[in-house]
């Protein structure tokens, strides 16, 4: 009954962080007083919310109903507008410990670039992109931005690592020199994946994290989900850690 209401979701995580006035909760959920007065009503007739005074909190059914629904509604969030994504791309190379996790991920969004920039990183990201101190990326495919990324981040002062194929590596290594040895210059952290199941690519920065997934048949898909909160930042960076670890330092 709860998930049937929007009101009464977003109310009750109101309310996980204490009591509130009638007046906080219309300006915190931006709503009108005759909009918000039925839901809490329903709530305080099966006693989930209670009220003492004029300040409305949760009784202690309720506080172990949050407690239970605060995970389920982050897990939602994850797959909210992109449950296509999730359902027809290959998960396998996700750790298990980590899908375990997934509700970690927050709010994402579907980033789907438009034909003529298929292979560019997102505009809107570059920004924050050259602010991090830190950077860890992985490439199954070779992306024609990757090696100037790498070395201008690098070149700023970032504490950068990369995760590569073989065949990848090679093509940064012989192609694009000058790139390759601004990397080397500046301490970059160059690693080989091997492994048979692999992303198509990821990346974590101080402020975002991007994953790419092949399709169930191994296709490629450009688009990719994008997550901005702390504890995505925390996922992202526990997968990169996985990748390291199953990969081999060349530098």
């Amino acid at each position: 009954m709860i998930f049937f209401s929007e009101k009464r979701k977003n109310l009750l995580i109101q309310l996980a962080n204490g009591p509130m006035y009638i007046d906080e909760i219309k300006d915190t959920l931006n709503v009108k007083a005759c909009a918000v007065m039925p839901q809490i009503k329903k709530l305080k007739d099966m006693d989930i919310i209670v009220q003492k005074g004029s300040a409305y909190e949760l009784s202690d059914i309720g506080e172990v109903i949050v407690e239970k629904m605060l995970p389920l509604t982050s897990l939602l969030n994850v797959f909210d507008g992109n449950k296509d994504y999730w359902s027809k791309h290959d998960r396998s190379p996700i750790p298990r410990h980590l899908i375990q996790k997934i509700d970690m991920l927050g709010k994402c969004t579907l980033e789907e670039p438009d034909l003529d920039h298929l292979f560019e990183f997102p505009k809107q990201l570059r920004e924050r992109l050259y602010s991090s101190k830190n950077l860890t990326s992985f490439y199954s495919y070779f992306c024609p931005d990757c090696p100037a990324i790498q070395a201008d981040c690098a070149e700023n002062g970032a504490d950068v690592h990369l995760i590569l194929d073989e065949k990848v590596y090679n093509r940064m290594k012989n192609d694009f020199e000058d790139e390759y040895n601004t990397c080397l210059k500046n301490g970059v952290s160059l690693y080989i994946y091997s492994g048979k199941v692999r992303p198509s690519s990821f990346m974590v920065s101080d402020n975002f994290m991007l994953l790419k997934l092949f399709g169930k048949d191994g296709e490629f898909d450009h688009r990719k989900i994008m997550s901005f909160t702390p504890s995505a930042l925390e996922w992202g960076r526990e997968l990169a850690q996985y990748y390291i670890d199953r990969s081999e330092k060349i530098i």
